[in-house]
């Protein structure tokens, strides 16, 4: 760590990304856009009210074109200390120059980062199932050699199994075509069929796939949830949501499933 840097504690994380969170409504707000809180967020502000206790990131999602049109007023910043960015991944953040962090698994080149919104775009969906099958089945593919371009191949695999020798090869080579070229192909592919003419609707890029389809017209009725001593939007079958991706979503998980996930955050002392 830099001597200009200092390790942020969780909670001290969270009130940096809650900041964070609520300049980013209020900007969408502004302009009229729509955006749902989404994934470990939603369950956060359903359960506690706030973040999820052990959680160091927030989730948030947008119908592709409020995605698009949030990216281009966006740019130039119009904060002080926030913008928007992307690094390997196939969607956008939201990210507080202040506050530094090391994604624990990425390659070295890639690991710097700052503190975080994840902003997904919502897309739609082939409207028959041998059509979403195949659109799927390329998504997992160019996602599986996305995430095997980035990694740090010590950290990611570990083991001698064949399995795992085979990985290492696929990281290797994945990795003589650099993640722009897998993430493009990503990109491409999950917003190929249009939000505005589906009738069904997911997070491709990189959510639960085939797991996570969604019937636009119940995504689209928004209901404000409280979160800390702000409210901000999320899906109306959110209770729908939740107990097909977590079960008794209600139900406190045990202390060894808690873990948050992505590494270490450090304030940027100002010199």
């Amino acid at each position: 760590m830099p001597e200009h840097e200092e390790l942020l504690s969780l909670g001290e994380l969270q009130d940096v990304l809650y900041e964070m969170l609520k300049s980013f409504a209020a900007f969408c707000d502004g302009h009229g856009l729509r955006y749902y809180l989404y994934g470990g967020t939603l369950l956060g502000a359903v359960r506690h009210h706030g973040f999820v206790p052990w959680d160091d990131d927030v989730d948030i999602c947008m119908p592709r074109p409020d995605y698009d049109k949030f990216k281009a007023l966006a740019e130039p910043s119009p904060w002080e200390f926030y913008s928007v960015k992307q690094y390997a991944h196939p969607f956008i953040k939201m990210v507080d120059a202040r506050v530094a962090m090391e994604e624990r698994l990425f390659k070295p080149s890639l690991k710097r980062q700052n503190a975080f919104l994840d902003i997904f775009p919502v897309d739609g969906l082939p409207e028959t199932e041998n059509e979403r099958n195949r659109f799927f089945r390329r998504i997992n593919f160019y996602k599986r050699f996305l995430v095997y371009s980035i990694v740090d191949t010590k950290k990611y695999v570990e083991g001698k199994s064949l399995k795992k020798q085979i990985t290492r090869i696929l990281c290797k080579l994945s990795s003589l075509f650099g993640y722009k070229v897998f993430r493009g192909m990503l990109e491409k592919e999950a917003s190929r069929y249009s939000y505005d003419n589906a009738e069904d609707v997911s997070v491709c890029v990189w959510g639960w796939g085939a797991r996570g389809i969604n019937r636009k017209a119940d995504w689209e009725r928004r209901v404000a949830l409280p979160f800390r001593d702000s409210t901000f939007w999320c899906q109306e079958n959110y209770d729908e949501f939740l107990r097909w991706r977590y079960g008794d979503y209600m139900q406190i998980p045990p202390p060894e499933k808690r873990s948050h996930v992505h590494g270490k955050y450090y304030r940027v002392k100002q010199r």
